[in-house]
């Protein structure tokens, strides 16, 4: 609630600065191509689905691309919707493969590796925008050079621990710190030995099927590159067209911003406001950045309320 409050205080001051009536004519200039927005996180949906898919490594149970596309809508409509850290909808994804027939193991198990190689994708992401901001942007303040080298720095020690910790039996190591402390639930702990063979599983990957991570981690990068096309496309609608190159640094440095409001639903205000800054750090003024930003919720807000009837559906 603190950092809603923070974020809704600095985008309040942000959109001040705001032309809206210039907005709107940007607006009704692009508006009968809106429905185009949604097609480019549609692919990048699909190669992450696909992506997923590669770390079921058995054929027992395992659903269609199909079915994955739209239990991992759902499950991601969860998890930005609820203050969860991101995590809200993973449970629901694990249920649903369990039902269909997926060992229980092996379900968590690919949530967890999808987790940690979205992280490192996204790490990778950024790095390949950093090493085009000297072509693209040549003028960038020095400030967003820093805070954008801090971010990706503390995203990639989170990354690395989360890979490292997953081949250690955290389940098992969780465990014992908290009967160390004394606060472990009985429940948890009668179910000390499923939780040892998810560790089991979990480090079996890792050393049995090298190749699988490495596709998934593929297409999950291929995801993010289609996500910058939908940067392009927000600024040709907005009737500023911007370069791919550009277009990809500011999705990535936005992805970065987003990262940091995880703990909030949807990163409101945290998303916004960063955009705008962004917008102005790129030199493309605020007005733009504020263009950005809604023409971008206007795309979450169709993919999310999907999600959310595939969740009631499955339900």
């Amino acid at each position: 609630m603190m950092l809603l409050g923070v974020a809704s205080i600095v985008l309040f001051l942000l959109l001040r600065r705001i032309d809206w009536p210039e907005l709107m004519r940007s607006f009704l200039q692009g508006g009968r191509y809106w429905p185009l927005l949604i097609v480019p996180y549609g692919i990048t949906s699909y190669f992450w689905a696909l992506s997923w898919r590669f770390l079921l490594v058995s054929s027992v149970g395992r659903p269609s691309l199909r079915r994955l596309f739209f239990m991992r809508l759902a499950g991601e409509s969860l998890n930005q919707l609820t203050p969860t850290a991101s995590l809200g909808g993973e449970p629901f994804k694990a249920a649903c493969l369990h039902s269909g027939g997926v060992a229980w193991q092996e379900a968590a198990a690919s949530l967890v590796i999808h987790k940690a190689l979205m992280v490192i994708s996204l790490v990778l992401y950024i790095f390949i925008s950093f090493a085009l901001i000297p072509v693209t942007l040549p003028g960038i303040s020095h400030r967003l050079a820093l805070f954008s080298c801090l971010g990706t720095l503390l995203l990639t020690v989170f990354g690395l621990a989360f890979v490292i910790v997953q081949r250690r039996s955290p389940c098992t190591s969780m465990l014992k710190v908290l009967h160390k402390f004394g606060v472990c639930p009985a429940a948890l702990a009668a179910k000390k030995a499923q939780l040892a063979s998810l560790d089991a599983f979990l480090a079996a990957f890792y050393r049995e099927h090298p190749g699988a991570g490495l596709m998934s981690l593929f297409f999950f990068l291929l995801g993010w590159l289609v996500h910058a096309l939908e940067v392009c496309l927000i600024f040709w609608l907005l009737g500023h067209p911007i370069g791919f190159g550009t277009a990809l640094c500011l999705d990535a440095l936005s992805q970065l911003v987003a990262g940091l409001g995880f703990m909030i639903p949807a990163s409101l205000g945290v998303q916004d406001g960063g955009n705008i800054l962004l917008a102005l750090g790129f030199n493309l003024g605020s007005t733009l950045g504020a263009g950005f930003s809604i023409l971008r919720r206007f795309r979450e807000v169709f993919w999310l309320l999907l999600g959310l009837l595939v969740a009631a559906r499955e339900k």
